[in-house]
Parts: C-alpha cells; structure tokens; sequence
C-alpha cells in the first residue's frame, strides 16, 4: 500500500523487482500493488480477469437501476495451453459477441492476434561407447544444436515487438540416440506463418541429406488463428470497447496481442471476442505485479460496456 516509487522488495527468496528493470512502476507511486511473495508467479493472469468480471457483476447486480441487456458469463480453464475453448458450450452461449478480460496494461484493446503454430522436431540417433564411435555414433544433440543454429538468429522471441512474428525453441528433452524439441511458430501474418512452416520442413530436408532419412522429423499443428479477418466485419464491437474506455476517463489502446487468448478461438468459432484489460505487468513470472487502481478500472470499464 502506498508505493513509495522505488525497488519492491519481495520477502521470499531475496527477489527485488528492480525499478531499473521495470521502469513503469516510476508512474505508480502511492498506489497499492499486489504481487506474489517471490518464490512462485502472482497468476494475475487470469486471476486478475476473473476477479474484474465477478466485481463488476456484484456492482450490476447492487446498482439495479443500471439498465442492460442479457449478459452472459463464461469461465474457460486451461487457456495458457490453448486449449481453453476445446469443450466451450457455444451453442448455449448465444451471444452476438463477447469479450475476454484477460491481461495488458490500462487501456489496451486488442483484436489481432498471432496466427500460432505448434512444432515438435524429433532427432533420431545412434548410440554407440564413445569409445569406439568413430563413423559409428549419430549424435542426437548434435542435430539438435544445429537444427537451433539453422533458425534465424534475429527471429527469436527476444528479438521480436509489435508485428514481428518468430520462432521458439520452447523446450528439449533427451540424449545421444533420441531428442525431442518442442516448438513454437508465431505470425500476425497468416502467409509468413506458411512461410515459417516450410522453412522448418526445409531444414528437415537438409539435416536428413546430412545424417540420412528418417533422423528428423517435424509434425506441426496449428494452434489458432488472427482474430482480426473475424472481428473486422463487426468493427462496432471495437468502437463499443473505446466507448467504455473513454467513459471511464480512459484513453484506449489498440495493441496486438502477442501471444494467445480464447477469444482468438472463439471469434473463428463465430462469436467475435475481443479483449480487454486488466491491468497487470510482467505476467508470467517472479516478478509480476497488479496496481490495484487498474483492475478497479477495468471494473468501471466492463460496467459502462454493458449499459444501454
């Protein structure tokens, strides 16, 4: 309570969000900032959306002389590994339109996502004694770390803002005879995600010439979609976000996502579902952080969004 502007030292663990680190917290002097206690994440995402959606229906249901129309509510799990709307009851949940409130700094709308791609490489060996290897052992790890020197050295999440798509070596697993590498491909352009596709076939071929058939392979599944080619047609539904925004004394934001969210899924389902705020920081990790101020106006927010 009543942040003094400078490091946020977390009693656990000798964790310090830094303000050299984060110099967004300058701007959040005197407010109140939840955070977690340093040995685990807050999980503000989506703690924080929940938390914003029920307050803002307990202030609705306080404050009847507020006139609206029907609201629905849903509550998906499992959305970090995109799988939140697999079992979603749409056929039940007959709305027009909808929005997710699930992250992004105060202010920000977002509709466009990446269209996202998951890869698995699998590198097959040979195992032999090192000892007597020589022409005889296939190094699976050797395939692996040149399979990662192969990808495009500045197309790689660190390296990446805004519109610029990348590829991610996301997690590894095994040995001389056998490495699976698990992937991520993401692009706010549909073609250049196509793009990205072949080139990860290409360097199938190539290590394959290299160490024989059959030593890589990649099977890749698409993931979701851009939201914007479905929320386009329906621009109203944007405007009527700003609208609340702007009610609430807000300035909208209009930001790309860069990462996933249901609505991506829902909207090329049929319910076009953009996303609105909550204002967090740093999900994800040790170091997250939630000015209190903020989820309260996304509260007012999502209260001026459904009045007639």
């Amino acid at each position: 309570e009543n942040y003094d502007g400078g490091d946020v030292v977390l009693p656990k663990e000798g964790r310090v969000i830094r303000l050299a680190d984060f110099p967004h917290l300058a701007g959040l002097k005197g407010r109140t900032l939840i955070t977690a206690d340093g040995s685990t994440l807050l999980g503000a995402d989506d703690k924080a959306g929940v938390c914003a959606i029920v307050s803002a229906c307990e202030y609705l249901l306080a404050h009847p002389e507020i006139k609206h129309g029907k609201i629905l509510l849903a509550f998906t799990p499992d959305e970090e590994i995109g799988r939140g709307t697999e079992h979603f009851p749409l056929t039940d949940f007959s709305a027009d339109f909808a929005y997710t409130v699930d992250g992004g700094a105060v202010g920000e709308l977002n509709y466009e996502t990446f269209n996202a791609c998951n890869a698995t490489v699998t590198f097959y060996g040979v195992s032999v004694h090192p000892g007597s290897a020589k022409n005889k052992m296939r190094n699976a790890v050797t395939m692996a770390a040149k399979w990662q020197m192969l990808l495009p050295a500045g197309e790689r999440p660190e390296y990446t803002e805004l519109y610029e798509g990348f590829y991610h070596s996301l997690r590894i697993n095994g040995g001389t005879d056998k490495v699976e590498l698990e992937m991520i491909l993401r692009d706010h352009d549909r073609k250049k995600l196509e793009d990205r596709k072949k080139l990860l076939l290409h360097m199938v071929d190539c290590l394959n010439a290299e160490y024989g058939a059959g030593s890589v392979v990649c099977k890749m599944e698409d993931v979701y979609c851009n939201m914007k080619e479905y929320i386009m047609p329906v621009y109203e539904i944007i405007e009527r976000a700003e609208n609340a925004m702007r009610a609430a004394g807000i300035e909208p934001h209009l930001v790309p996502v860069r990462g996933g969210t249901d609505g991506a899924r829902l909207s090329e389902m049929g319910l076009p579902c953009p996303n609105i705020f909550t204002g967090g920081h740093n999900f994800h990790g040790r170091f997250e952080y939630l000015p209190v101020p903020s989820l309260l106006k996304c509260v007012e927010v999502l209260v001026k969004l459904v009045q007639k």
